[in-house]
């Protein structure tokens, strides 16, 4: 049986300490609770086309030193799911899911960072002239797959789709140094924070649209 709470009971824990809130771990990214999540705040999400994922992934990363692969995937680091990082990401076939493109499933170096994910969506699904790309063709030729592609089209521009997804922050963030050139503890430390400030905005923005329904 699930302990997870409920929307409401988010709204109150909330209200009582904004904080707590936003470092409130929820079942999953496919939960109820996140289920409902991205509903209320994602306007192109339906059930049966859409999963749970995580932005900032720790397993994969935490695995690296200086920019070498030191381990295997069974690390002891797990990733936290509270709502400034969960989002909902198009599913297609295994072969070109975006999930599992992005995760470095299908290769032996991880290359699960936002800033290699977004990276690639700014530069093949809308056509930005991005420097310093780590290529991994895993996920070029899943984001390139046709049925990919006409999601991506829903958004008008990278920046929208930035915007939509409560992405322009941690957009922005890897302009500056790039998640994946980071040594793990600094990068789960700016990760931390990045989860925290968007969860707060999500949160805001999900208590606006409860109280418009009422």
């Amino acid at each position: 049986m699930s302990n997870e709470i409920n929307i409401d009971k988010l709204f109150g824990m909330a209200e009582e300490d904004v904080e707590k809130a936003v470092t409130y771990e929820l079942e999953s990214d496919d939960s109820n609770l996140a289920k409902r999540i991205y509903r209320d705040l994602f306007y192109f999400y339906c059930e049966e086309k859409f999963s749970g994922d995580l932005i900032f992934t720790w397993k994969s990363p935490s695995l690296v030193k200086d920019g070498d692969y030191i381990g295997k995937r069974d690390s002891v680091v797990d990733n936290v799911r509270v709502i400034g990082n969960i989002f909902p990401n198009f599913k297609t076939n295994r072969k070109y899911s975006l999930n599992l493109n992005r995760n470095g499933h299908f290769g032996d170096f991880p290359h699960d960072y936002p800033d290699i994910f977004l990276d690639h969506i700014a530069k093949y699904a809308y056509k930005k002239d991005i420097k310093n790309i780590k290529e991994y063709y895993p996920l070029k030729r899943a984001i390139l797959f046709d049925c990919n592609m006409n999601y991506f089209k829903k958004f008008s521009s990278f920046e929208k789709f930035l915007e939509d997804n409560f992405f322009e922050e941690i957009w922005e963030t890897s302009k500056e140094v790039p998640f994946s050139d980071m040594e793990f503890d600094i990068f789960k430390e700016i990760s931390i924070k990045l989860m925290r400030k968007r969860g707060e905005r999500m949160l805001q923005k999900l208590i606006e649209v409860n109280k418009n329904k009422i």
